[in-house]
């Protein structure tokens, strides 16, 4: 019984990691795209940034959801 706890509790923390990674790159794309003075702005990062963050969210909640099932 142990192990399951164990590979739950590893398979959980994967899922925040990825939501936590997904949630910053996406913050970290809005503040590129939107602050003026930005080094990076107007080169597409900030853009990219917001893109994979949605994605990599989007993919945490999804496995969070089935795993939790």
């Amino acid at each position: 019984m142990e192990d399951k706890g164990k590979n739950t509790s590893n398979r959980k923390t994967r899922v925040v990691i990825l939501s936590v990674i997904g949630i910053i790159l996406l913050i970290l794309g809005i503040a590129i795209v939107s602050i003026h003075g930005a080094p990076l702005r107007g080169s597409g990062v900030g853009t990219v940034f917001i893109i994979i963050g949605i994605i990599l969210a989007a993919i945490g909640i999804i496995r969070s959801r089935s795993k939790s099932k």
